[in-house]
């Protein structure tokens, strides 16, 4: 018998969360209105993840965040793309998730990755996605 549910998982890494973002957004798009079940484990994923984001940017109450691990997470989710999909998969995300969301993008939105205001720059490169957000 395995007590796997007892055992710690190790913390995500910046790249390895801004996959699980991408990938759990992703799997959004694969769920139809029959697949209410399929749709709620995978909301409920994204949930989990922007969860933990918000604990990266933040820390925990007990650790601090890490300065590195927030640049690095800031310029993962600007090269995969997961501004994009944050900001279309929007309307159907819960209210907990767009409040958790809506607190990281502020955090998000300050960072400078080598001088660089990452992902600032990826809104004026992207500014479609501005025209979004005024139409929603």
């Amino acid at each position: 018998m395995s007590f796997s549910f007892f055992k710690q998982s190790r913390p995500k890494t910046p790249p390895e969360l801004a996959k699980a973002i991408k990938d759990s957004l992703m799997a959004l798009d694969s769920k139809t209105v029959a697949e209410v079940k399929a749709l709620e484990k995978a909301l409920e994923e994204v949930e989990k993840n922007i969860v933990t984001m918000k604990t990266m940017l933040l820390g925990d109450g007990e650790i601090e965040p890490s300065p590195d691990q927030i640049a690095q997470l800031t310029l993962e989710i600007c090269n995969e793309d997961v501004i994009s999909l944050l900001f279309h998969k929007l309307p159907i995300l819960g209210w907990e998730t767009r409040k958790n969301l809506v607190h990281c993008w502020s955090i998000l939105l300050k960072q400078k990755v080598d001088s660089v205001f990452c992902c600032v720059q990826y809104m004026e490169n992207h500014l479609e996605l501005l025209d979004f957000l005024v139409v929603w």
